[in-house]
């Protein structure tokens, strides 16, 4: 066993010791995850990893570097299909003078696919040995750590709220140490809307001394409300300003509300508008943000995170987040699954007599 290979196998073994410490209740996972063991034995496995790369293929790292390269325009390629691809199909869907905007987005697409079969055949001629693929795997994850340092570094991430009023515009970002950030384009909530399950529920409340009494539950049947031998036809529930949900003043004394209790909520999302510029050109940006779908607009990415309220009185809460390591980030984690995908089921080659 090599001094390289022990000095890996001790980093690894630490490394594993630091992910249990970070599940230990008193300290917890920040408190050891962004220690100066985790730093430095960071850094340690960035260097173990270039270290590695290097010394598994002497005579052929210009050849490593290259096909490395062909590898980045391949995935390029990839990526160009699918977004230019799926924008396209979303044109094609609206269809009118939007058919023009889905030919062009289908032509880039198209030179997604050159990029994939010229670099893709390219990077198969280059790395045509198995152990290259093993360095590039190396290489990817000091790539992928050499990202995770630079958001660790210098991420920035803070939560804002903006109303779903189609006016308040969103121009820079305050965060908690009084830091103020120039987003450089103006961000809008023009609209939020929820979707409910089918779930509903109802209840009709009586006044005394101008406050609500108890509550008493009110079945529905089909299109129908009944409570004991009232019902109502379940179409004049109606809404008004200032009410969030359907209701009816019921006539009599005292006076009775019957209202409209929402059911599950299935999917909410945000519809918004960026007024950004590219060369010295406006340009205006809609989309629909949604959980686990953000919205990027050059440095920064928003993710809907939660919200109060329904309607126009809706508060959508984002959270903005500028992670400059994050390009880095992802060139290494796809590497690592393209390179371990690759060296596990290359041929194997016959060892030279």
């Amino acid at each position: 066993m090599t001094a390289w290979l022990k000095g890996g196998i001790m980093a690894l073994g630490a490394a594993c010791v630091l992910l249990l410490a970070g599940g230990f209740p008193l300290m917890g996972a920040p408190g050891v995850y962004g220690g100066g063991a985790m730093l430095v034995l960071g850094v340690l496995s960035i260097l173990l990893c270039l270290a590695g790369g290097w010394r598994l293929v002497p005579g052929h790292r210009v050849q490593l570097v290259v096909g490395l390269v062909f590898l980045f325009f391949t995935v390029t390629g990839l990526v160009m299909l699918f977004q230019y691809g799926a924008r396209a199909v979303e044109y094609a869907g609206i269809g009118g003078p939007m058919w023009a905007g889905a030919v062009g987005m289908g032509c880039v697409a198209l030179t997604g696919v050159v990029f994939m079969a010229v670099f893709g055949f390219l990077c198969y001629r280059v790395m045509n040995h198995r152990v290259l693929w093993l360095a590039g795997l190396h290489w990817a994850v000091a790539l992928l750590g050499i990202g995770a340092f630079v958001d660790a570094a210098y991420e920035v991430r803070i939560s804002v709220s903006l109303p779903a009023d189609a006016r308040t515009e969103l121009t820079e970002l305050r965060a908690e140490d009084g830091r103020v950030f120039p987003l450089g384009f103006r961000l809008r909530v023009d609209e939020f809307v929820v979707q409910h399950y089918d779930d509903a529920t109802y209840a009709l409340y009586t006044f005394e001394n101008g406050r609500p009494g108890p509550m008493q539950a009110v079945e529905r049947r089909g299109d129908t409300l009944h409570l004991g031998d009232e019902s109502w036809p379940l179409s004049s529930l109606k809404k008004a300003p200032g009410m969030p949900h359907p209701f009816l003043m019921l006539p009599g004394n005292p006076a009775r509300v019957l209202v409209q209790n929402p059911g599950t909520v299935r999917d909410y999302c945000a519809h918004i508008v960026a007024f950004t510029d590219h060369r010295g050109r406006p340009e205006t940006h809609r989309a629909e943000l949604r959980v686990n779908a953000p919205f990027a607009c050059k440095d920064w990415r928003f993710s809907l995170s939660s919200y109060r309220g329904e309607g126009e009185q809706a508060q959508v809460l984002l959270q903005a987040r500028r992670a400059p390591g994050r390009f880095a980030a992802l060139c290494g984690m796809v590497g690592i699954i393209i390179c371990t995908a690759v060296w596990c089921w290359w041929r194997k080659e016959e060892p030279q007599p």
